[in-house]
Order: structure tokens, then C-alpha cells, then sequence
């Protein structure tokens, strides 16, 4: 399933930029502001020859996506789509257990969601994220334990984490959450999902990568 997951965000992803011009794929991403779309595409690449020659050292970080988009500069990007192409079936291998499903789905998933962004797309399909996201509950879990037992709405939906009565309550869209996670919203915007509870721990808690400094609104 979770390689269904990737290669369906990578055929969309193809399907998004393939028709742009010059001047569309050197729009800057809200969401990752130091890239274009250009560039986002470089790391989709990068990242996915990494995983092709079974390195996993560093991953995430930023000189670890720093070298993917350096190292492609200049590249056509019908050359970048077909690099991603043909590392993916790596990724066919890895058991249904493996650590590197989480990171290598979101990632793909998130960087998805910031090139429609930037291209004023319509956002990200409601289903994958779906599909995507109980891939998150075990980090969740662990996210939370320090501020007691907590109930997250998403989506109208309660999620709880933890036993006995909530001492944190917070309530968002799965699509809104979910790019918190990512380091796509800021602290104001985590913090003002809380309807019970330690705002603040909150905010501090949920981000896998830090927040943004500024707000960010997205089409979902």
C-alpha cells in the first residue's frame, strides 16, 4: 500500500509540472521559500536516488536535501522526473514494516502538497492523506505523552492519545494538522488549534521540523 502511496503522489506530481514553462517551475515555494518548484523537484529526485543506493544516513537534514537540489542544478526537469522514476522501484523492496516508509511517503506527500501550492493548484487528494496519515499515530503517541492524555479532532473525528480524562483537547482539518507536523505552520496557527489545555507545550510538541516564523493558508 505504501508504495502505492508514492508512486500515485509521483505520477501526480509529473502530471502537475511536466506542462510548465521556465517561468512557472522558477516560482518560489511558499512553503519551502528557498526552493522553486524546480528545486523541490531536485530533492524528490535526490531523495529518491538516496533511497536507490540504500543511504540513509543524514536523511532529512538540511545538507542532506541541500546536496539533491546543488548537485541537479541546471538539470532539465523531464531529466529529474525520469532520475525519480527510476530509483522508485528501490522502495518496492523495503518490507511493510520498515522505518523508511514514513519519511519517504510524507516526504512525498509534503512536497507534493507545496508544489500545488505554488502553482495555485487544487490541494492535496483528501484520500491519500487519508491513507497516508496512520503512518504518524506511533510518533504521535509519543509526541503527546508529555502533556497528559490528549484528545486531537481531525476532520470532526476525536483521536485519543493516552487514558484517563484529556488534560489537552485541540480541534483542526487532517490536511491543516498534518502540514503543522511538517513545519508548514506557524506557532501562532499550531497554537490556535487548542481548545483545552497547554497551548504553548502544544506547539512546541507536534512540529517534526520547526515552524514557520509567519502564518501560511493553503487550499486543501
Amino acid at each position: 500500500m505504501y508504495y502505492q502511496l508514492y508512486l500515485e503522489s509521483q505520477r501526480r506530481v509529473e502530471e502537475l509540472v511536466s506542462p510548465l514553462d521556465a517561468k512557472a517551475l522558477d516560482v518560489l515555494t511558499p512553503a519551502c521559500p528557498a526552493w522553486t518548484v524546480r528545486d523541490v523537484l531536485a530533492h524528490l529526485a535526490g531523495a529518491a536516488a538516496s533511497v536507490g543506493a540504500g543511504s540513509s544516513a543524514a536523511v532529512g537534514s538540511d545538507a542532506w536535501t541541500a546536496e539533491h537540489v546543488e548537485s541537479r542544478r541546471g538539470v532539465p526537469v523531464a531529466d529529474l522526473l525520469a532520475e525519480r522514476r527510476a530509483c522508485s522501484p528501490r522502495l518496492q523492496e523495503l518490507p511493510p514494516d520498515h522505518r523508511g516508509w514514513l519519511p519517504a511517503v510524507h516526504d512525498a506527500l509534503s512536497h507534493e502538497a507545496d508544489i500545488r501550492g505554488a502553482l495555485g493548484a487544487p490541494g492535496l487528494p483528501a484520500d491519500a492523506l487519508a491513507a497516508a496519515f496512520p503512518m504518524l499515530e506511533p510518533a504521535l503517541r509519543s509526541k503527546f505523552r508529555p502533556l497528559g492524555a490528549t484528545v486531537l479532532e481531525l476532520n470532526g473525528q476525536p483521536r485519543a492519545y493516552g487514558d484517563g480524562a484529556p488534560a489537552l483537547v485541540a480541534r483542526a482539518p487532517l490536511f491543516e494538522f498534518w502540514r503543522g507536523v511538517f513545519g508548514r505552520r506557524s506557532d501562532r496557527q499550531l497554537r490556535g488549534w487548542v481548545l483545552v489545555g497547554d497551548a504553548e507545550a502544544f506547539a512546541h510538541a507536534v512540529p517534526v521540523f520547526p515552524a514557520r516564523d509567519t502564518d501560511l493558508v493553503e487550499a486543501a
